[in-house]
Formats: C-alpha cells, structure tokens, sequence
C-alpha cells in the first residue's frame, strides 16, 4: 500500500506546476490528487503502525502553521483567515507525505521528474494560448491554465535548474531510459524560457538568472561533444525562438531596470507603504493569516512574500517562518556539492522571485523546503557506513530503543 501511495505522490507532484485547472464542484486537480495520495497513505500507516520520525525542520512547520491558527483570536478577516488555514493544513500535509514516502535517493530523484514533466505541462498550455492569441486580459501577456503570469512564471523557472541537473545527471547513463531522460530534461529548457517571455515577468527574468548560472558553471560536467551539441542547440533555438517573441513582451521585459530604479513596481511600492504602516501598527502578532487584502482599499495581497507574512502574522510568525527556511536551507550541507549547487540555485532564483509575489502559501515553495529536508535524510540500513541522518518510528512504542538514527554528519 505505501507502493500505492507513493506513485499517488508522484501524481501529486506532477499536478502542481499545472494545479490552475479546476473541476467544477470538486476543486483543483492538484488537490484531488493531494488528497487521493493522503488517503492511502494514512491507511498505509494503519496498517504497517510504522511513521518516520519528524525531523526539526517539521516542528518549526508545525509551529508556524499553529501559529497561523492562533491569528484566528484577532484577525481582522476570519472568513479570510480560515481560507488561508485550509491551505496550510493542505500544505502541511504535503510536506509530511513526501518526508515519508520519498525513502530513497531514487525515490526524491522521481519527484525531481515529476516536477519537471508537470512544468512541461504548463509550458504547453502557455504556448497554445500564444498561437491562439489568448492573452490575459489587455496587457497583451500570455499564461496558462488560469495561472496568473507572474506565477506561472516562476513555476517554470524552479523547474529550469531542476530538469537541467536531471539531464546532466544522466549524462552518464548510455541505457535507452537514461537517453530518454537526458532528451526530456535537455529539452525543457528552451520553450520553458520561451513561455516565461511570453508571460513578460520581468520578475521571473530576474529570477532566472542564477539558472542560468548554475548551467554555465555545471557545463564542465559533460562531454565535449555534449557541449557542442548543446551549444548549436541553443544558439538554434535563439535564432528560431527569438523572432517569435511577441513585441509586447520585449517592450515590457525592457522596462525592467526603469521600474527598479525610479518606478513604482506595477503599483507594488503602495501596497507595501500600507503594509509597512499596518505592521507598525501590530508589530508582533500581525493582522491575521491571509487578510492583508483587508488592510488595503485595493484588496489586493502584498506581492511580497516576506513583507506579507511580517504584516499578517507579526514578528512571531516571520521568525518561524524564517526558521523554517533556515532549517530548509540548512540541510542542503548534507548533500553532495552538485546537489548542493542545485539546491542553492533553486532557493536563490525562489528568494528572488517572491520578492514581488506572495508565495508563503503556494506549493512550490513547501515542495521546494519539503524535497531539500528529505533529499538530506534518506533512510538507509542500520548496517550502513553512510553518514546520511535517518529517522525511524514505529506507532506501538516510543521507547528510544525502536528508533533508528544515523549520524548526523554532513557528507564529505
């Protein structure tokens, strides 16, 4: 049954970079997904009694979202407030399945795909939009499955360094899958930038940069005549793509170290003068979970994930949010350099992007902190000479001498 429940995960995954599709009276495919995935795997613990044992990166999360629950005592919008707790509680829920069922480094490795072939998904409804002339609105920009393009955007940037360490990874592998592989995660790259141009983030452009970074600094790792190939490829792409790019999009992405300099941000600077006042006002506990649309006249949220989570839960919820990233990005030491370097670039290109949205309580960031915590801590056998930390707990006893645990050394 954790077999089950384990390829439902993978499903899950799958379904977030695309979760805008919705069914009517039912919700988004991602959480039908979520929530098939959660119920096998709940019935898998009852049958086997065991569960991983959490690590402390979780009791911070825990934490946090209890904290979220608390705001409930003086939010300014309870109806608001109590949507924003279903979402944690989903999240929550998120995190706790994969640190449970991703067992293995094979095992993190398929989310990592998942996650890749997801983002193809949306990468696909973004360029069929383009061809169809389907923009968002009349700002003449073009998303996919009802995301908003600012975050579709970023959702295809996480998944850039990601499918491109895939590929490398399997640069090695001559099999037929690991061919196989290396084409699919090679090839994501290209319309992946083309449909971020096509949404016209000037965000997500910026966020992009440490990717592209992480591919020239990881180009070594590859056999010369991989790097020709790729370097005719992309210059081939770049003479193909680059005409197709609508004029719309070029105009808006040039503007973008105007509004950095001297411009106010799409009318962001405004929403967060009114939420750097309301802070001032209720400095530590905050105007509740997910009500800063009620703080401003334009109800709009704060387009700034740190600055949101300071004004709706206080500095009491920044610090435990700021811990859970710390613990988040503090396991990466655990890994081996080329996955640290994947890890750094992710959260680099995320901590760059959320400047300008509100991220606190999306998926990708809980997936991005819950694939990094349990990447560091495979499970392996208590007869292993690896340094990998492991926890293991059985539900009959809690008594210290049924829990398995490794050292918890960084790998060398």
């Amino acid at each position: 049954m954790r077999k089950i429940a384990f390829w439902l995960s993978v499903i899950f995954i799958f379904t977030i970079p695309w979760e805008g599709i919705t069914i009517k009276g039912l919700g988004s495919v991602a959480r039908l997904a979520g929530l098939l995935a959660f119920a096998v795997w709940i019935n898998s613990i009852l049958f086997t009694g065991k569960i991983r044992r959490l690590h402390p990166f979780h009791l911070i999360m825990f934490l946090f979202v209890l904290w979220n629950i608390i705001t409930l005592f003086w939010t300014v919008s309870v109806n608001a407030t109590m949507t924003r707790l279903q979402t944690y509680v989903q999240l929550v829920l998120l995190v706790w399945l994969i640190w449970d069922l991703f067992t293995t480094s094979d095992k993190v490795k398929i989310g990592h795909q998942a996650y890749v072939l997801g983002a193809y998904v949306s990468v696909w409804s973004t360029i069929s939009n383009y061809l169809v002339g389907k923009t968002t609105g009349n700002s003449g920009r073009y998303s996919g499955f009802g995301f908003n393009s600012n975050g579709l955007a970023m959702i295809l940037v996480i998944g850039i360094p990601i499918a491109w360490h895939l590929a490398v990874s399997a640069s090695a592998d001559e099999s037929k899958k690991g061919n196989i592989l290396r084409f699919i995660n090679f090839g994501y790259v290209p319309p992946a930038i083309f449909a971020i141009l096509l949404t016209a983030s000037r965000t997500a452009v910026l966020s992009a940069m440490p990717a592209f970074w992480f591919m020239l600094g990881s180009i070594t790792r590859l056999k010369p005549v991989s790097r020709l190939l790729i370097a005719v490829a992309a210059v081939g792409a770049l003479i193909f793509l680059q005409p197709l790019v609508p004029q719309t999009s070029i105009d808006r992405l040039s503007t973008t170290s105007d509004e950095l300099s001297g411009g106010d941000l799409n009318g962001r600077t405004q929403l967060w003068e009114i939420g750097i006042a309301s802070f001032k006002e209720h400095p530590i506990l905050g105007v509740g979970s997910g009500a800063y649309k009620s703080i401003n006249s334009r109800k709009q949220v704060a387009h700034n994930t740190y600055l949101s989570v300071l004004v709706e839960t206080g500095l009491v919820g920044f610090l435990l949010f700021g811990g859970m990233l710390f613990f988040a990005i503090h396991q990466v030491r655990y890994q081996d350099k080329w996955m640290t370097a994947l890890w750094f670039t992710v959260f680099l290109s995320w901590a760059v992007g959320v400047s300008a949205m509100t991220w606190e309580y999306r998926k990708p960031t809980w997936l991005i902190m819950s694939l990094v915590v349990t990447g560091a801590h495979i499970l392996v056998p208590r007869n292993s000479s690896e340094k990998t930390p492991v926890y293991s707990l059985e539900l009959s006893s809690l008594s210290p001498s049924k829990m398995v645990t490794s050292d918890q050394k960084p790998l060398s």
